[in-house]
């Protein structure tokens, strides 16, 4: 970009000066720290802290004690923006020092740098010294940076990590207009968090929360709807929907950046979501050998083992290493998880100017899904009491074979309302038995032979180039391939042989000035008057304005085949009284191809080519073999007017083309519906656009004030994000809009973060419209979230967070019904009347508007630890949730719930030995969860209920060296 040279060369040497001013507070900090802290003309040691701060406290040496600190992204001032003194400029070289794309997890001194207290700094984080100058002196260039972590592990403020999650270049979180929260080093550690599911993170954020999901776990529900899932700012595609994929990998990662609302210009978004997820994965350790192996075994068959190491090769290459294995139990019946997961990670500095990332992640999970209880009523939340009865193996009307399809006329003519009544001469089979009959809380509905399979590999190769000190490019490819397989006998089976994801982002970013006013450099007096000197003139001093621009393109393919067989899968009919004597019915047979009734042969039942016993519906908007090209170019733009204004903006388009045909083994008698709604080939194209604007103002150094706009449209796709034959244009313009605001403060010179956000966003998700077309319902979440962060020295930290979300669906025209759910009514009904209800009776409530359901309006949790000098730590975290109703009628209602969890842990002197002991749910509540929550899979919450875990007891040992 052209430029005037005098802004040039003032540019250059305010960079210059502020450089040397840098490597003059760290020689006096390193030789002094004393007479630093007592003479408040020495320059602080950080230019990211504030001027009165003492910023010792990143002083590590090479022991234990100084590398036992795993990477954050980027540092920030605790007291107000990256800069510390309110000013909303933020020089090139402080985004280099804190861009995450390559954080590498050194951040220890020089050799030669004093020791120091690990504990946060009380005013500002302090920035690590093993960072070269990121400013040659003879040269004026940038160079790059040794190590990019500036803040250490034991931070949880908010204020002490700048994230580049939203607009692709590091902004630090309090000053971000969104609603974001980090959850930290310190926090995954305390909380044992490797060895839990992302269910956990609702103690580490507010508005999170989420349902069963059928055990899957994959991805936690942000404003009630799954979270997108981001590795270092490329999409995963594995989550799916939130419910597939399996339980999430938790190996890779150092952090995880939690970003409430819609996905933001500078990321690819696709469909619809409350929020997402960008997991940080780990980087090399660059100041020498380290390594951690750690042992956590618990109570119900618990077993977790990982090992972490990592170095230098040489002065240009280092790399890193993890290893995770569990191999578990579960509190629920003939349940379990067995995980292997390898990382490694590599960085390679040739040049100054140029670094590679390079990081790989193959993990391989078995299986089952929690089924958890079935048969849902007020009776069974309250009283504990299960609905039991019979219904015997028998049909209606003879079966017959056709193309080796069993069949059956008379299941009828519609859809899905196959309801399976209880004959009279059982109806003395129905009545109500203790939980103990069926095996207690434990009881999974879920069949012993049920089971998953997830194999996964993950690559990626980050590279980035600094031009110039104002110019750097970024380029981040990422392949990602996975096979995943899973059968349950209710029946459910999801089945994809092997799918992948190619992707390529090129980002540009320009970091420049263009000041309003003033004099050019050359244009200045050579000797002005001493009245001068004491007095400038006004027309000397330019009102500065700084931009930071990231602008780039984005390109993806996506091959994804899928067989899913949904049709038949049926909750309420199994009874569960003990599950191993039940019997399956066979009202449910495969259905006739080329019969008259229309909805019969849309949903056949169809083996799955390879795999014995499993079957897939042709048809059902999952199944498909697609090919999808996704090309997105993007702008990014923060405008800083002076120190207290500034305003970010963004756009993007995304151009999708696609392909979808169904899946090899599709009979050829099979009506192709696909081929019905698009005779001309079933190609698929839009471009789906995306707008943000955020006004930002700074009154001062600890107050952040912002407003978020933002709009967009996106596309409904199936499982994996593949594009179904019977896509229409209604799934490809889905419309979403926000309006988001909050006051954010750094008090107590940085100690005490609060983050406020208050927030209305709309989204379309798609219903069923005479039972083929899929139309979109409007999605209305409006509510408000708060996070306290305080953590005043090195002994204590405390994060707490509320939140308040109203969700709300309004069915209207053209749709004629409400939300739709696999049994409509509370088993109950069947009892009081088995000749009218029958379980498992598909069916829509009445049009108008619903409040979400299986959804807690209002949710608090907070995490703290106390620890000793001596190294004895203690731990504590509590989470409650107001009442939530089941289903749409709002007749079973889950009451108030907590739980409260404790913990003590105990840290060697040397720092080589760390012990934890967790007692979970100390108070032993038996606290119920529904299988949807809010948006996502909330239409079988009438079709199965789970009880958390109870009391339980678990311990890591862990050796680091």
């Amino acid at each position: 970009m052209r430029r005037d040279s005098g802004i040039i060369g003032s540019i250059r040497s305010v960079y210059i000066r502020r450089f040397l001013c840098f490597v003059l507070g760290m020689l006096l900090a390193s030789l002094s720290m004393p007479l630093r802290a007592a003479d408040p003309s020495v320059e602080p040691a950080s230019p990211l802290g504030s001027g009165d701060a003492d910023t010792g406290g990143s002083g590590l040496t090479g022991g234990p004690g100084s590398w036992d600190r795993n990477p954050v992204e980027g540092n920030g001032s605790g007291s107000g923006d990256a800069l510390g003194d309110g000013s909303s400029h933020k020089p090139l070289e402080d985004i280099l020092r804190n861009q995450p794309l390559l954080a590498d997890a050194s951040n220890a001194l020089k050799e030669g740098s004093a020791a120091a207290d690990p504990a946060p700094d009380s005013s500002s984080s302090p920035s690590s010294s093993s960072s070269p100058a990121l400013v040659n002196p003879g040269t004026g260039k940038v160079v790059m940076p040794e190590t990019l972590v500036t803040a250490n592990e034991q931070s949880v403020l908010p204020g002490d990590y700048d994230i580049s999650s939203v607009y692709g270049t590091p902004v630090n979180i309090v000053d971000t207009p969104r609603s974001v929260q980090v959850i930290t080093q310190q926090e995954i550690q305390s909380s044992a968090f490797i060895s839990q599911n992302v269910m956990s993170m609702m103690y580490m954020a507010p508005g999170l929360y989420m349902g069963t999901t059928f055990g899957e776990f994959s991805v936690p529900n942000i404003r009630g709807m799954p979270a997108n899932k981001y590795i270092n700012g490329m999409l995963s595609f594995l989550p799916g929907t939130g419910y597939e994929g399996g339980p999430m990998n938790m190996n890779d990662f150092d952090q995880i950046n939690i970003v409430q609302g819609p996905t933001m210009p500078s990321l690819l978004s696709i469909r619809a979501a409350g929020g997402y997820l960008d997991i940080q994965t780990k980087r090399p350790y660059w100041d020498g050998f380290h390594g951690t192996a750690t042992v956590m075994e618990g109570m119900y068959d618990q077993n977790l083992w990982q090992a972490d190491v990592g170095g230098p090769i040489n002065d240009k290459l280092a790399f890193r290493f993890s290893y995770l294995g569990n191999y578990s139990g579960n509190y629920y019946d003939n349940d379990y998880l067995h995980n292997q997961s390898f990382y490694t990670a590599l960085s390679f500095k040739p040049y100054d100017n140029y670094e590679l990332f390079f990081n790989n992640s193959f993990y391989t999970e078995g299986y089952n899904e929690i089924g958890g209880i079935n048969r849902p009523t007020q009776e069974l939340v309250s009283d504990h009491e299960y609905l039991s009865g019979y219904i015997p193996n028998i049909y209606l009307g003879p079966p017959r074979y056709v193309d080796h399809h069993k069949v059956n006329y008379n299941i009828g003519p519609e859809l899905y309302n196959y309801g399976v009544s209880v004959l009279p001469q059982y109806y003395d089979t129905l009545r109500y038995v203790p939980l103990s009959a069926i095996g207690g809380y434990r009881a999974n509905l879920l069949n012993p032979g049920s089971g998953g399979y997830v194999e996964s590999e993950r690559a990626q190769v980050i590279q980035r180039v600094n031009v110039d000190d104002g110019f750097q490019i970024v380029n981040n490819t990422n392949f990602e391939y996975f096979s995943y397989n899973y059968q349950n006998f209710t029946p459910y089976n999801i089945y994809t042989p092997g799918s992948w994801v190619a992707q390529n982002n090129t980002s540009f970013i320009l970091n420049f000035d263009t000041p309003i006013g003033g004099a050019a450099e050359g244009g200045q007096q050579e000797n002005p008057s001493l009245a001068d000197r004491k007095n400038p003139p006004l027309k000397d001093e330019a009102f500065p304005i700084h931009h930071t621009v990231n602008v780039g393109f984005e390109t993806d393919y996506a091959n994804m085949i899928v067989y899913e067989g949904d049709f038949e899968q049926v909750f309420n009919v199994w009874n569960m009284g003990p599950l191993a004597n039940a019997v399956y019915p066979s009202y449910f047979q495969y259905n006739l191809p080329g019969m008259p009734w229309f909805s019969k042969y849309l949903y056949q039942d169809v083996p799955i080519p390879g795999r014995p016993g499993q079957v897939f519906n042709p048809g059902n908007f999952s199944s498909t073999d697609s090919e999808t090209w996704y090309l997105r170019p993007y702008w990014q733009h923060q405008i800083d007017f002076g120190k207290h204004f500034s305003i970010f903006m963004g756009a993007s388009a995304l151009a999708l083309m696609a392909t979808a045909q169904n899946p090899v083994g599709t009979p050829g008698t099979y009506f192709d519906f696909g081929e019905a709604l698009h005779p001309g080939g079933q190609y698929f194209s839009t471009v789906i656009p995306n707008f943000d604007f955020s006004p930002r103002w700074k009154p001062n150094e600890w107050t952040t004030v912002y407003f978020d706009f933002q709009q967009a449209w996106l596309a409904e796709t199936g499982a994996f994000y593949g594009v179904s034959p019977l896509t229409s244009n209604y799934n490809l313009h889905l419309h979403q809009r926000l309006y988001s605001g909050g006051i954010n403060f750094s008090l107590l010179n940085g100690k005490l973060n609060i983050l406020t956000a208050a927030f209305d966003q709309e989204f379309q998700e798609l219903e069923s419209y005479k039972k083929v077309l899929l139309v979109p319902v409007p999605i209305d979440v409006v509510g408000g979230t708060l996070q306290v962060s305080y953590q005043p020295d090195r002994h204590l930290w405390l994060v707490a967070n509320a939140s308040y979300i109203l969700g709300t669906f309004d069915y209207a025209s053209p749709l004629t019904t409400g939300p739709s759910m696999d049994q409509p009514y509370p088993s109950n009904y069947v009892l009081n009347n088995p000749g009218k209800y029958a379980f498992d009776n598909f069916g829509y409530f009445p049009q108008g508007t619903y409040n979400y359901v299986g959804w807690p309006n209002f949710q608090t949790s907070f995490m703290a630890t106390y620890t000793l000098d001596w190294g004895l730590g203690f731990f504590a975290s509590f989470n409650a949730t107001s009442p939530q109703y089941l289903a749409y009628d709002y007749l079973v209602r889950i009451p108030w719930q907590y739980t409260l969890n404790l913990g003590i842990s105990y840290t060697s002197p040397d720092k080589h030995w760390v012990g934890r002991l967790w007692v979970w749910n100390v108070t032993d509540q038996h606290n119920w969860m529904t299988s949807g929550s809010g948006y996502a899979t909330s239409f079988n919450n009438y079709d199965e209920l789970m009880v958390s875990w109870p009391f339980w007891i678990q311990g890591q040992i862990s050796y680091q060296f």
